[in-house]
This record gives C-alpha cells, sequence and structure tokens, in this order.
C-alpha cells in the first residue's frame, strides 16, 4: 500500500500491463493513493481510453516527461517518488536528482506481486499451452522424415496463429548433434532417420506465455539415445511430484539435479530447473541451485530438465505446471511417453 505522500512510477511494459492493461510500448504509469495516470504520447491516445479505463491519461505534449511528473507530484502533494531500479537509465536518474523528492528505489516490486496469478491469468495461460502442444500435435502430423528443422518450425508457427495465439514468442527445433544445444534455433538441417529431435515452443494468448518441451524418436534410436530419455524423462517427473505450497524451489532442483548426477549425467545438465511463467516467458520464481523460492499457491512455473551430450545429441522435457492449494496442476498434457515420429 502507498502512503498519501508517496507515488509509484512505472516503466517496464510487463508492468504496466499487468498494473493497467496497457499494450503500447510506450509511456509511463504514476499511481498514488488516490489517483492513476498514465504518462503518453498523443498516438497512444485511444488506445489507453480503450485499456486504461481507471487511469486518468496525461498527454505528453510540449512539456517533457520529467516537468510533467514533477506537476503531477506537487498537485497531489508527493514527496517520495518509489521507481523500478531496473529500468531507470542513468541520464533520466540524474533528471530525477533534480525533483524536489525523495527517490527511492524498489527492486521487482511489482514483480513480486505477479508471482501469484488471478484466475483471468491463469485461464489465459492455460488457453496459450493448449494453442502450443495443440500446434505442436498438429505439425507432428504433418511430419517426414527428412524435413528440415526450420520447416517443422514453420508448420508449428502457422498452426499457432491459426488456433489464437496473438504472438510466437520462441521455438527452438534442434535434431541428432544440434539436440545437445539448449538454446539452439531450427536451420536447415533435414530431421533424419535414427535421430532425436527436440521441439521448445512457446506463444502468447491475451499477453500470457506458454511454455512446452518434448523430444521424440525419428524411427529407432539407439540405446544410449533411449537411456538419456528415460532419465531425463524420470527426472521430470520426479519435479513435478514435488510441486506443492511452502516447499522451497531450490528443493526440487537439488532432489532433480541429484537424481541426474546418480544415474552418471550430472556435467551434461547445464542449466536450471525451470522458471517462472506469465506476462513474461521467465519471470519469478526461478528455481535453480542458487536462489530460495518458497512456491506458493497460484504460482505458474515450468519444470524443465534436460542432457545435452556433445556430437550425440540431447533430451529436454518441459511443462507448463500451476501450483494448487493441494500439489500441482500440469498445463501441458502432451504425452511424455517415448514416441518414434515419421514412419507413416
Amino acid at each position: 500500500m502507498l502512503k498519501e505522500n508517496q507515488g509509484l512510477l512505472v516503466i517496464k511494459k510487463e508492468n504496466k500491463f499487468y498494473l493497467s492493461n496497457f499494450t503500447g510500448s510506450g509511456g509511463y504509469l504514476l499511481i498514488t493513493s488516490k489517483k492513476k495516470y498514465i504518462l503518453i504520447e498523443g498516438k497512444y491516445e485511444k488506445q489507453a481510453q480503450e485499456q486504461c479505463k481507471e487511469f486518468s491519461i496525461i498527454i505528453l505534449k510540449d512539456k517533457n516527461f520529467v516537468q510533467c511528473l514533477r506537476e503531477i507530484c506537487e498537485k497531489n502533494g508527493i514527496e517520495e517518488l518509489i521507481f523500478e531500479e531496473n529500468e531507470v537509465v542513468y541520464s533520466l536518474y540524474k533528471e530525477f536528482e533534480k525533483l524536489p523528492l525523495k527517490l527511492i528505489e524498489s527492486e521487482n516490486l511489482i514483480e513480486n506481486k505477479r508471482v501469484i496469478k488471478r484466475c483471468d491469468e491463469i485461464e489465459a495461460i492455460k488457453k496459450s499451452c493448449d494453442i502450443a502442444q495443440k500446434a505442436i500435435k498438429d505439425a507432428l502430423d504433418e511430419f517426414k522424415i527428412n524435413m528440415s528443422e526450420k520447416t517443422l518450425a514453420d508448420n508449428i508457427e502457422r498452426n499457432a496463429k491459426k488456433l489464437g495465439a496473438e504472438k510466437i514468442d520462441f521455438i527452438i527445433v534442434v535434431s541428432g548433434k544440434r539436440g545437445a544445444l539448449p538454446h539452439g534455433r531450427p536451420t536447415d538441417k533435414k530431421i533424419e532417420l535414427g535421430e532425436l529431435v527436440t521441439i521448445d515452443f512457446g506463444c502468447i494468448y491475451k499477453g500470457y506465455h506458454s511454455d512446452i518441451t518434448r523430444t521424440y524418436g525419428i524411427g529407432e534410436v539407439n540405446l544410449k539415445l533411449k537411456e538419456i530419455y528415460s532419465i531425463v524423462k524420470e527426472a521430470q517427473q520426479l519435479g513435478v511430484s514435488m510441486i506443492k505450497p511452502e516447499i522451497n524451489a531450490k528443493e526440487i532442483d537439488k532432489a532433480v539435479r541429484e537424481y541426474i548426477k546418480n544415474r552418471g549425467f550430472e556435467e551434461y545438465f547445464v542449466h536450471g530447473l525451470g522458471h517462472g511463467i506469465g506476462i513474461e516467458g521467465h519471470e519469478k520464481p526461478f528455481l535453480n541451485e542458487y536462489e530460495s523460492n518458497v512456491l506458493k499457491a497460484g504460482m505458474v512455473l515450468t519444470i524443465e530438465p534436460g542432457i545435452y551430450i556433445p556430437e550425440l545429441g540431447g533430451v529436454r522435457i518441459e511443462d507448463t505446471i500451476l501450483v494448487t492449494n493441494n500439489g500441482c496442476e500440469i498445463l501441458t498434457t502432451i504425452s511424455k511417453e517415448f514416441e518414434e515420429i515419421g514412419l507413416c
């Protein structure tokens, strides 16, 4: 809660959307204990009128932003300005220092609030997940051996847009030895018999992200690749089974990492176990060995262990998951049983 003499300045695009429903890239929010303002250029006026019903619209015409900010603060008796320290560039901060205000840095104030999703946010994320996984399923129905990674990726993107995705967040399609690249982008490489192909895809629906990864065999693959798949699948299921309110995310990461270590592949799991998802594709809470985050009902996050072996290939399996009062709900439901595709 803001005190009567405080104002909160919001610059980060995702936080502006969260607080006001404004989807434009420009502008600022100024929130006081009694009134909310959106300061924008004239080109955004109609958009703000439609999206920001609870905000007074201030058009930045001849006055610069800092001058306008000063006037609003004086009018509302604001003496302390809370701002997002990670969003204010040095030159702007120097301008702020000239204001007759006490400046208060606020790291992740709104991001911490965004961690627990509202019901409408959860519904949007669920729909985004449904679109993403159906886009993958439909693309796999069209898949043929020797199709390129790019073509498969293009088919997934096309399907997602047809199903209602507003935007494509990202897509990873890597096959064969390229499967050892955790964030490899699709290329003209042909997806060949005997290889694994990993698909990691996320789209955006009503401003909310999805994220799902599955790995498939292209026809019959060798026993080593099947072993890796089995280990990753079991590790991922272990992580999912541990999700519940009040558990520290670091404990889940540790348990999954230990499982992979005990199977002899510790050095090939090279990233964190997961991350929060919502208005951003990667947001709080983060699941890794360094950060301490206690899970709460209403959080949405991913569990995505992987094993990546240079010159052989890799496997990653990922779900988007809602933390519930009694445990969790998996929002990405494509089967994780090992599947061989491209044989028909």
